[in-house]
Protein backbone atom coordinates (compact mmCIF):
# COMPACT_ATOMS: atom_id res chain seq x y z
CA UNK A 1 0.00 0.00 0.00
CA UNK A 2 1.15 2.88 -0.91
CA UNK A 3 0.39 6.92 0.27
CA UNK A 4 -1.01 9.57 -2.09
CA UNK A 5 -1.71 13.11 -1.46
CA UNK A 6 -5.02 13.83 -2.95
CA UNK A 7 -5.27 17.74 -1.54
CA UNK A 8 -3.18 19.60 0.84
CA UNK A 9 -5.15 19.29 4.24
CA UNK A 10 -3.17 19.12 7.49
CA UNK A 11 -4.40 15.55 9.45
CA UNK A 12 -5.31 13.65 6.66
CA UNK A 13 -3.86 11.04 4.84
CA UNK A 14 -4.92 9.22 2.06
CA UNK A 15 -4.77 5.80 0.72
CA UNK A 16 -4.61 4.15 -2.58
CA UNK A 17 -3.87 0.61 -4.02
CA UNK A 18 -0.58 -0.40 -4.78
CA UNK A 19 -1.46 -0.99 -8.28
CA UNK A 20 -1.46 2.71 -8.67
CA UNK A 21 0.30 3.06 -12.74
CA UNK A 22 1.07 6.34 -12.86
CA UNK A 23 5.55 6.56 -12.61
CA UNK A 24 5.65 10.05 -10.62
CA UNK A 25 3.33 10.09 -7.01
CA UNK A 26 3.02 12.60 -4.49
CA UNK A 27 3.50 11.62 -1.47
CA UNK A 28 1.56 13.61 1.14
CA UNK A 29 2.95 14.67 5.24
CA UNK A 30 0.31 15.22 7.00
CA UNK A 31 2.70 16.66 9.61
CA UNK A 32 4.66 18.89 7.97
CA UNK A 33 2.64 19.19 4.96
CA UNK A 34 5.72 19.20 2.66
CA UNK A 35 5.49 17.60 -0.54
CA UNK A 36 8.11 15.12 -2.19
CA UNK A 37 8.38 13.53 -5.47
CA UNK A 38 9.41 10.04 -5.41
CA UNK A 39 9.56 7.66 -8.82
CA UNK A 40 7.20 4.42 -8.79
CA UNK A 41 7.99 1.02 -10.09
CA UNK A 42 5.77 -1.42 -11.25
CA UNK A 43 6.00 -4.52 -9.77
CA UNK A 44 7.86 -6.96 -11.57
CA UNK A 45 5.65 -9.37 -13.48
CA UNK A 46 6.67 -13.35 -12.75
CA UNK A 47 8.70 -14.96 -15.14
CA UNK A 48 8.03 -18.16 -16.07
CA UNK A 49 10.46 -21.46 -15.25
CA UNK A 50 11.62 -22.37 -18.36
CA UNK A 51 13.32 -24.84 -18.99
CA UNK A 52 17.16 -24.09 -19.30
CA UNK A 53 18.77 -25.05 -22.70
CA UNK A 54 21.72 -27.19 -21.95
CA UNK A 55 24.89 -25.76 -23.21
CA UNK A 56 26.60 -29.21 -23.41
CA UNK A 57 25.76 -29.80 -27.84
CA UNK A 58 28.87 -30.34 -29.32
CA UNK A 59 29.33 -29.84 -32.89
CA UNK A 60 28.91 -32.54 -35.22
CA UNK A 61 32.89 -34.04 -35.95
CA UNK A 62 33.41 -33.26 -39.66
CA UNK A 63 33.56 -36.58 -42.04
CA UNK A 64 36.53 -37.36 -43.42
CA UNK A 65 37.34 -40.84 -46.46
CA UNK A 66 39.57 -42.91 -46.53
CA UNK A 67 40.61 -44.70 -49.52
CA UNK A 68 42.95 -47.97 -49.82
CA UNK A 69 43.84 -48.81 -52.79
CA UNK A 70 44.79 -52.30 -54.35
CA UNK A 71 48.37 -52.02 -53.95
CA UNK A 72 47.52 -51.48 -50.01
CA UNK A 73 48.52 -47.21 -50.58
CA UNK A 74 46.18 -45.34 -48.02
CA UNK A 75 44.77 -42.19 -49.13
CA UNK A 76 42.99 -39.66 -46.25
CA UNK A 77 43.54 -36.54 -45.41
CA UNK A 78 41.64 -33.96 -43.37
CA UNK A 79 39.81 -32.40 -46.11
CA UNK A 80 37.47 -34.75 -48.04
CA UNK A 81 38.11 -33.00 -51.28
CA UNK A 82 41.84 -33.92 -51.39
CA UNK A 83 41.35 -37.44 -50.74
CA UNK A 84 38.31 -37.58 -53.57
CA UNK A 85 40.78 -35.91 -55.98
CA UNK A 86 44.32 -37.49 -54.92
CA UNK A 87 42.47 -40.57 -55.39
CA UNK A 88 40.38 -40.04 -59.14
CA UNK A 89 44.44 -39.20 -59.89
CA UNK A 90 45.69 -42.71 -59.12
CA UNK A 91 43.20 -43.77 -61.67
CA UNK A 92 44.48 -43.89 -65.66
CA UNK A 93 43.20 -40.79 -66.99
CA UNK A 94 42.34 -42.88 -69.93
CA UNK A 95 39.35 -44.42 -68.17
CA UNK A 96 37.96 -40.90 -67.39
CA UNK A 97 35.87 -41.50 -70.45
CA UNK A 98 34.56 -44.67 -69.23
CA UNK A 99 32.95 -42.84 -65.88
CA UNK A 100 29.23 -42.53 -66.51
CA UNK A 101 28.55 -40.04 -63.40
CA UNK A 102 26.69 -36.33 -63.57
CA UNK A 103 27.38 -34.14 -60.82
CA UNK A 104 24.51 -30.86 -61.13
CA UNK A 105 23.78 -32.36 -64.35
CA UNK A 106 26.71 -32.44 -66.25
CA UNK A 107 29.69 -35.44 -66.37
CA UNK A 108 31.34 -35.48 -63.04
CA UNK A 109 34.86 -35.36 -65.07
CA UNK A 110 35.20 -33.31 -67.98
CA UNK A 111 38.47 -32.12 -69.83
CA UNK A 112 36.30 -28.78 -70.31
CA UNK A 113 35.75 -26.20 -66.91
CA UNK A 114 32.28 -25.78 -66.66
CA UNK A 115 31.62 -21.97 -66.97
CA UNK A 116 28.61 -22.25 -64.14
CA UNK A 117 30.56 -24.37 -61.62
CA UNK A 118 34.36 -23.56 -62.21
CA UNK A 119 34.62 -22.97 -58.61
CA UNK A 120 34.48 -26.09 -57.81
CA UNK A 121 36.37 -27.42 -60.79
CA UNK A 122 39.48 -28.72 -59.87
CA UNK A 123 42.32 -30.49 -61.84
CA UNK A 124 42.94 -33.99 -61.48
CA UNK A 125 45.42 -34.87 -64.17
CA UNK A 126 45.95 -35.03 -67.74
CA UNK A 127 43.50 -31.93 -68.46
CA UNK A 128 40.59 -33.51 -66.81
CA UNK A 129 38.96 -32.08 -64.28
CA UNK A 130 36.32 -33.07 -61.64
CA UNK A 131 33.35 -31.08 -60.26
CA UNK A 132 33.66 -31.20 -56.61
CA UNK A 133 30.36 -29.37 -55.93
CA UNK A 134 29.19 -32.02 -53.05
CA UNK A 135 28.85 -33.00 -49.38
CA UNK A 136 31.21 -35.99 -48.64
CA UNK A 137 28.64 -38.03 -48.56
CA UNK A 138 28.40 -37.66 -51.95
CA UNK A 139 31.85 -38.02 -52.79
CA UNK A 140 31.35 -41.38 -50.82
CA UNK A 141 29.11 -42.91 -53.17
CA UNK A 142 30.54 -41.33 -56.28
CA UNK A 143 33.83 -43.13 -55.87
CA UNK A 144 32.02 -46.41 -54.89
CA UNK A 145 30.38 -45.86 -58.22
CA UNK A 146 33.49 -45.60 -59.92
CA UNK A 147 35.11 -48.35 -58.41
CA UNK A 148 32.24 -50.48 -59.39
CA UNK A 149 32.02 -49.23 -63.01
CA UNK A 150 36.26 -49.68 -63.58
CA UNK A 151 36.09 -53.01 -61.63
CA UNK A 152 38.73 -51.73 -59.66
CA UNK A 153 38.87 -53.19 -55.74
CA UNK A 154 39.60 -49.94 -53.52
CA UNK A 155 38.51 -49.77 -50.27
CA UNK A 156 36.04 -46.49 -49.57
CA UNK A 157 35.32 -45.59 -46.18
CA UNK A 158 33.39 -42.62 -44.13
CA UNK A 159 34.29 -41.80 -40.94
CA UNK A 160 35.41 -39.68 -38.67
CA UNK A 161 37.54 -40.88 -36.33
CA UNK A 162 40.66 -41.65 -39.28
CA UNK A 163 43.96 -41.19 -38.54
CA UNK A 164 44.99 -38.82 -41.19
CA UNK A 165 48.47 -38.38 -43.19
CA UNK A 166 48.34 -34.63 -42.59
CA UNK A 167 48.24 -35.77 -38.71
CA UNK A 168 51.36 -37.65 -38.91
CA UNK A 169 53.19 -34.82 -40.45
CA UNK A 170 52.18 -32.92 -37.92
CA UNK A 171 53.35 -34.92 -34.70
CA UNK A 172 56.63 -34.59 -36.75
CA UNK A 173 57.23 -31.15 -37.12
CA UNK A 174 54.94 -30.17 -34.08
CA UNK A 175 56.22 -27.10 -33.11
CA UNK A 176 56.52 -25.50 -36.97
CA UNK A 177 53.18 -26.75 -38.21
CA UNK A 178 50.81 -24.00 -37.68
CA UNK A 179 47.50 -23.86 -39.52
CA UNK A 180 46.61 -21.04 -41.98
CA UNK A 181 43.71 -19.27 -41.98
CA UNK A 182 42.44 -17.09 -45.41
CA UNK A 183 39.27 -14.88 -45.38
CA UNK A 184 38.29 -13.73 -48.95
CA UNK A 185 36.39 -10.55 -49.52
CA UNK A 186 33.25 -12.64 -50.81
CA UNK A 187 33.04 -13.57 -47.10
CA UNK A 188 34.74 -17.47 -47.82
CA UNK A 189 37.07 -18.53 -45.16
CA UNK A 190 39.84 -21.21 -46.02
CA UNK A 191 41.14 -23.13 -43.47
CA UNK A 192 41.16 -25.64 -40.62
CA UNK A 193 42.87 -28.35 -42.70
CA UNK A 194 46.35 -29.15 -43.21
CA UNK A 195 48.30 -25.80 -44.23
CA UNK A 196 49.15 -27.58 -47.71
CA UNK A 197 45.81 -28.13 -48.09
CA UNK A 198 44.73 -24.52 -47.54
CA UNK A 199 48.11 -23.04 -49.96
CA UNK A 200 46.90 -25.34 -52.86
CA UNK A 201 42.97 -24.12 -52.34
CA UNK A 202 43.90 -20.70 -51.90
CA UNK A 203 45.39 -20.73 -54.89
CA UNK A 204 42.82 -22.54 -56.62
CA UNK A 205 40.38 -19.68 -55.31
CA UNK A 206 42.83 -17.03 -56.89
CA UNK A 207 43.62 -18.82 -60.10
CA UNK A 208 46.19 -20.50 -61.63
CA UNK A 209 46.22 -19.08 -64.90
CA UNK A 210 46.42 -15.44 -62.18
CA UNK A 211 49.51 -17.07 -60.52
CA UNK A 212 50.73 -18.04 -63.50
CA UNK A 213 50.83 -14.79 -65.56
CA UNK A 214 52.19 -12.69 -62.52
CA UNK A 215 55.26 -15.30 -62.55
CA UNK A 216 55.82 -15.25 -58.74
CA UNK A 217 58.83 -16.87 -57.59
CA UNK A 218 59.92 -18.87 -54.04
CA UNK A 219 63.22 -18.46 -53.20
CA UNK A 220 64.25 -17.95 -56.83
CA UNK A 221 62.11 -20.80 -58.65
CA UNK A 222 59.00 -20.12 -59.99
CA UNK A 223 56.37 -20.90 -58.15
CA UNK A 224 53.93 -22.60 -60.81
CA UNK A 225 55.92 -24.48 -63.73
CA UNK A 226 54.77 -25.98 -66.87
CA UNK A 227 56.12 -29.93 -65.80
CA UNK A 228 57.33 -31.70 -62.64
CA UNK A 229 60.80 -30.00 -62.18
CA UNK A 230 61.06 -29.98 -57.99
CA UNK A 231 60.46 -31.75 -55.42
CA UNK A 232 57.64 -31.23 -53.29
CA UNK A 233 55.12 -29.96 -56.18
CA UNK A 234 51.55 -30.37 -56.76
CA UNK A 235 50.08 -30.97 -59.90
CA UNK A 236 47.09 -28.05 -59.68
CA UNK A 237 46.20 -27.92 -63.51
CA UNK A 238 46.43 -29.27 -66.69
CA UNK A 239 50.76 -29.46 -67.40
CA UNK A 240 51.14 -27.48 -64.25
CA UNK A 241 52.71 -27.90 -60.94
CA UNK A 242 52.47 -25.78 -57.81
CA UNK A 243 55.93 -25.47 -56.04
CA UNK A 244 54.47 -25.93 -52.05
CA UNK A 245 57.09 -23.82 -49.42
CA UNK A 246 58.05 -26.74 -46.71
CA UNK A 247 56.97 -24.20 -43.81
CA UNK A 248 53.77 -22.91 -42.53
CA UNK A 249 55.59 -19.05 -42.07
CA UNK A 250 56.84 -19.36 -45.47
CA UNK A 251 53.18 -20.56 -46.95
CA UNK A 252 52.24 -17.50 -45.18
CA UNK A 253 54.78 -15.13 -46.50
CA UNK A 254 54.43 -16.53 -50.27
CA UNK A 255 50.57 -15.68 -49.71
CA UNK A 256 51.01 -12.30 -48.03
CA UNK A 257 53.00 -11.55 -51.26
CA UNK A 258 50.63 -12.70 -53.63
CA UNK A 259 48.09 -10.68 -51.66
CA UNK A 260 49.91 -7.83 -52.26
CA UNK A 261 50.79 -7.31 -55.38
CA UNK A 262 47.01 -8.49 -56.68
CA UNK A 263 45.41 -6.36 -54.22
CA UNK A 264 42.84 -9.51 -53.16
CA UNK A 265 42.12 -7.98 -50.08
CA UNK A 266 43.18 -11.29 -48.05
CA UNK A 267 43.28 -11.53 -44.09
CA UNK A 268 46.01 -13.87 -43.69
CA UNK A 269 46.41 -15.47 -40.63
CA UNK A 270 48.64 -18.55 -38.54
CA UNK A 271 46.59 -20.02 -35.72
Amino acid sequence: MCVFALGKRKGKTFFCNEGIKSKLFRIFDANTCNIALKESFKRPKERRCMPEESNTRQRAQKKRLRVTLPDGKVICHKSATMTYIETLAEIDSSDYAKIILENCHLPLLSTEVYSRYKKWMKPVKDGWYVNTQSDTDQKYMQLRSIAKQLGIKMEIEIGTDFITSDVKVKQKSRNRDNKLLIKFPDGEYIGGINPIDTFTQTIWKIGVDVITRKSFEYKGKPLITFSKQYNGQIQVDANRWLTIPPLTKEKYKMLRIIDSVLRLGLEISMI
